[in-house]
């Protein structure tokens, strides 16, 4: 999660004070563009998809993106976690295909993004921009009260996209199917990691727990997520070490063998590079919040 974000799971921020993204980005969260008004192109994957006024888009983690913020623009931009907006569903975001939406709805507008234009009347808008300032109230209060009440707007805020597109999204996730091919070796790839994050993980074990050649895997990895096997295995090692530093008391010499770095200094390293702070920084901060 972005580190001003409001809290470890959950961050909105608006026209007033979002940060600019002048390039194409992934991130690991999911995040909702709320554009009140003004006109702009949404550029996700190899496609794009134009952004006017009252549409909402929908970024799932790990897919490169990029929406330029025009000039006098009203957006609202939400992240979110998947842990926090899906707290009973339990996968691996690069196993993401349709028939994940069966069990969780919330899913459908991620999945189906590339394909469908989420644009809203001005009633819709106002209830939509209404929940977003809700959201805004209650990010600012740590509290248990307030995190139900950000999740029943975030839940509403979908319900409203399946009201109004929910014919459109049951069509698009049926023309898209199940994932077969690269996505299931991606999918196998991310349990193999997952189950092994406190050992070395090379190329070449992957691929033989996949199934497949280091090249092809390789190859596959780029292909499907934009990343490299190495940028893969270290965020999973980071994220598992945020949960560490937040949930737990381990130290962080504990920590880092747990989760897979073996030398202390080059954990730290490593985490200050992909999250800007270091380890004791960042456990200070979010276990205020927790």
């Amino acid at each position: 999660m972005a580190e001003r974000a409001q809290r470890p799971y959950f961050g909105i921020h608006d026209n007033t004070n979002s940060l600019p993204n002048p390039v194409p980005h992934r991130h690991e969260y999911y995040q909702i563009y709320v554009n009140i008004n003004g006109n702009t192109t949404h550029y996700l994957g190899c496609g794009q998809r134009p952004v006017v006024p009252g549409t909402l888009c929908f970024i799932a983690p790990f897919l490169p993106h990029y929406i330029r913020n025009p000039d006098g623009a009203r957006f609202y931009v939400i992240n979110a976690s998947q842990d926090f907006l899906f707290p009973a569903l339990e996968f691996d975001p690069l196993e993401f295909d349709p028939r994940l939406v069966s069990r969780a709805a919330e899913l459908g507008p991620f999945l189906t993004q590339d394909r469908i234009d989420f644009v809203f009347d001005r009633d819709d808008i106002v209830e939509i921009e209404t929940l977003c300032e809700v959201m805004k109230t209650e990010a600012a209060h740590d509290d248990i009260a307030s995190s139900i009440f950000i999740r029943s707007c975030l839940l509403k805020l979908i319900g409203l996209v399946w009201r109004r597109h929910g014919d459109a999204m049951l069509s698009a996730q049926h023309d898209i199917g199940s994932r077969k091919g690269g996505g299931h070796v991606i999918a196998k790839l991310g349990r193999y990691i997952i189950s092994c994050l406190d050992k070395e993980i090379t190329l070449a074990t992957a691929a033989r727990a996949c199934h497949v050649s280091p090249t092809h895997l390789a190859h596959l990895i780029k292909r499907e997520t934009g990343q490299t096997f190495l940028q893969i295995v270290t965020h999973r090692r980071i994220e598992l070490a945020k949960s560490y530093l937040v949930f737990s008391a381990l130290s962080v010499k504990e920590i880092c063998t747990l989760t897979g770095f073996g030398d202390a200094s080059h954990f730290a390293r490593r985490f200050k590079q992909i999250t800007g702070v270091s380890p004791s920084d960042y456990k200070n901060k979010h276990q205020s919040l927790a």
